[in-house]
């Protein structure tokens, strides 16, 4: 059996094309979405382009019980987060939405991962975290300094990671 790799929001723009490549690479997949900005064609499109089954699991991140069954029955051995809430403007308008789906759906799902000993994530941040650029280009050491509430969340969740693993 090839490793398993979990992917949450999956059904995504950047999360499919990333389960294209994991299948062509010779990875199965699992891929956790609720479909709040993606449909499950997009994955239908997937297996077409590869030849090859994606597992789907609906689900929203923040549940709990659903995420951490979903992650242990897939056998899954590494996790790549796709999923979470990417409008600035709305972020702006609907700052708790953001900090609900972004910030305790990324909390649920290291939990989850630690329940199942999953240590494996790859997080899918934003160059938003830096703010207003002090130099160009932007550099992994450019001091983090979010503007906007979307930034602010995934700053937040690179803390997480940051004291968690």
């Amino acid at each position: 059996m090839n490793q398993r790799i979990f992917v949450t929001g999956g059904a995504g723009y950047i999360g499919s094309h990333t389960c294209v490549e994991l299948l062509n690479a010779g990875y199965d997949i699992t891929v956790f979405d609720n479909f709040s900005n993606s449909k499950p064609e997009s994955l239908r499109r997937v297996e077409r382009i590869t030849g090859k089954s994606v597992q789907i699991v609906e689900g929203d991140i923040r549940d709990s019980e659903t995420l951490q069954q979903a992650l242990q029955s897939s056998g899954a051995t590494a996790v790549i987060h796709f999923a979470g809430l990417k409008s600035v403007g709305e972020s702006v308008a609907s700052p708790l939405l953001y900090y609900d789906n972004n910030v305790v759906g990324s909390l649920r799902l290291l939990q989850a991962m630690q329940a199942c000993g999953v240590r494996t994530l790859v997080f899918s941040s934003s160059a938003t975290v830096y703010g207003n650029p002090v130099a160009l280009p932007i550099r992994e050491d450019h001091p983090l300094s979010a503007t906007n509430p979307y930034g602010q969340t995934k700053l937040v969740v690179e803390n997480m990671l940051r004291e968690a693993f």
